[in-house]
């Protein structure tokens, strides 16, 4: 408990100091920062248990609980913008899979399952079944998130910039008690169900359920406050930084810089669906960069709450993403590597 504690507060200075420094989502890539560069180091460093899970269920219900009926209808007639802008953004993943394999030498079940944009538990699994490296596509996966994390809060601050005082009054409820410790607890209890079913982002997903029927059943008292989403970045940030150990740096030396500037190249492409969506919806390039950005949903969810962006709408792509990659993984696989499982 003290190492763990000793932790969360070297994590919450390096989250100020990036803070204090005006850097998007600063509590989270400063907390990122600091423990990735001690475990780097080779330390120690001990993470809260459940920290990070607990941390994506809050997120979750923070952006579950502003779906109105009224967002809820808008959401449904952007459906199939949604789905096609999503599967645009996985076939270039896939595109570049091929290209990842041929310059670096890797088996295609490797860069396949490297290049897609999915979780990294689910991407390492499908990857050891077919025959690929699962601890690259593992470390591969990791540093996808982590350029994301690190780079798109700096576009979205170039291409938004919000007021100083905006919104900040109404992520601190009037009368936060009874009814969102019940959403919590509903969430917790959801979250332990989906991933014991082994569900992808299942502590996400359950805290978008618990915040979603809040916000269509316009339950009052609700709104997550800012000062618990502050401590979310911190244990996330954390948990990302644990993951960077110093046998990152001598696997897949060719491998994973080609992995980084593939995902560069994938950030670019959301950006300029982002602007083409933009200018013909007028959804607001900022949102639909963070929507369609190839990283995790906890992450593009706090810098859109950070940014007072259209949180709902990241999420929702986000989620379409997910659930279209669990549909067509193994399908698209079979396509593009032209291999057959073991």
């Amino acid at each position: 408990m003290p190492r763990i504690g000793t932790c969360v507060a070297v994590a919450s200075l390096g989250g100020a100091i990036a803070t204090a420094m005006n850097l998007p989502l600063g509590w989270l890539i400063g907390s990122l920062l600091v423990t990735a560069a001690l475990s780097m180091k080779g330390m120690s460093v001990k993470v809260v248990p459940y920290g990070r899970e607990l941390s994506q269920g809050l997120v979750g219900i923070a952006a579950g609980e502003r779906l109105s009926p009224e967002v809820a209808e808008r959401l449904l007639g952007l459906l199939p913008i949604m789905l096609v802008a999503t599967l645009a953004t996985i076939l270039v993943a896939c595109l570049q899979s091929r290209l990842l394999a041929r310059i670096t030498g890797a088996d295609p079940q490797t860069a396949f399952f490297s290049s897609l944009p999915g979780g990294v538990a689910e991407m390492t699994v499908l990857a050891e079944r077919y025959g690929g490296d699962a601890g690259l596509v593992s470390v591969a996966q990791f540093l996808r998130i982590l350029v994301v994390t690190l780079s798109v809060p700096q576009i979205v601050r170039f291409l938004h910039q919000p007021a100083a005082q905006a919104g900040a009054s109404a992520l601190v409820p009037q009368d936060t008690g009874a009814a969102l410790l019940l959403i919590c607890a509903v969430g917790i209890i959801a979250g332990l169900l989906l991933s014991r079913l082994r569900v992808p982002n299942g502590w996400l997903l359950a805290g978008v359920l618990s915040g979603s029927f809040a916000g269509l059943t316009e339950l009052q008292g609700v709104t997550v406050p800012w000062l618990a989403l502050i401590c979310a970045q911190v244990l996330i940030g954390l948990a990302l930084g644990t993951r960077c150990k110093p046998s990152l740096l001598r696997s897949g030396r060719l491998f994973l810089p080609i992995s980084v500037a593939a995902t560069a190249v994938l950030i670019g492409v959301a950006f300029l669906i982002a602007w083409g969506l933009d200018r013909w919806l007028g959804l607001g390039q900022a949102s639909l960069l963070l929507a369609l950005a190839p990283g995790g949903i906890a992450e593009m969810s706090l810098v859109a709450t950070s940014s007072h962006l259209d949180l709902v709408l990241v999420v929702a792509f986000h989620l379409i993403r997910v659930l279209l990659i669990i549909a067509l993984s193994v399908p698209l696989y079979r396509i593009f590597s032209k291999a057959a499982p073991r």
